[in-house]
């Protein structure tokens, strides 16, 4: 059974590094704070990764995954939700050998997904659950109105993906062109039905 955490303050915070963040803090049932602080963008940064539809999907992601077991660690790897159910791809080389389904090595996007969507899953019943408070507005609402997260900088941080899933692979990059970084996508608003 999971314990559920209530989040009970959010605010915009910049890093030393001057990084536009979210600053989450959250209440353990022993009455200690958890805080967790990430990159405003990284939530464009998840929908991208995982083809995501809506910043409601991206924030559970991310408020839930520092949770989960990181299947890259050699010491911690067998304890992986999705490794466990058997959502595992073949390594390249000669020798058979399999590795747990991640962004990077995933045949599809759709099966990263599908093994990190697991891994959210197995820390929000067995580990961790983020809450709003009862009877309150909920303090994440603040990052749901203000998110800045654009259907332009989604698809520019998806072409980044593509070409750093595809060197991952060992494929062909597509033409330098396809890659265009727009410096003012965070600035234009989501197209309609993706906040």
């Amino acid at each position: 059974m999971a314990e559920e955490w209530t989040s009970w303050s959010v605010a915009e915070w910049t890093s030393g590094g001057g990084m536009a963040c979210w600053k989450v803090q959250s209440q353990r049932p022993d009455g200690t704070t958890h805080i967790h602080v990430f990159p405003q963008s990284t939530l464009e940064w998840r929908m991208a990764e995982y083809g995501l539809e809506t910043v409601d999907e991206a924030l559970d992601m991310v408020l839930h995954e520092p949770f989960a077991t990181d299947p890259a660690d050699p010491l911690l790897a067998r304890d992986d939700a999705a490794l466990r159910v058997g959502m595992v791809t073949r390594l390249p080389g000669t020798v058979e050998d399999y590795d747990t389904i991640r962004l990077h090595n995933a045949d599809t996007i759709a099966d990263a997904r599908e093994a990190q969507d697991i891994r959210v899953a197995d820390v929000k019943t067995g580990r961790v659950r983020i809450v709003p408070p009862e009877g309150e507005p909920d303090p994440l609402d603040i990052i749901r109105q203000r998110h800045r997260c654009t259907d332009d900088g989604i698809r520019e941080k998806a072409a980044l993906v593509d070409a750093a899933r595809r060197a991952y692979r060992g494929e062909a990059l597509p033409p330098a062109d396809d890659i265009i970084l727009d410096t003012a996508a965070h600035e234009r608003p989501l197209e309609t039905g993706r906040a």
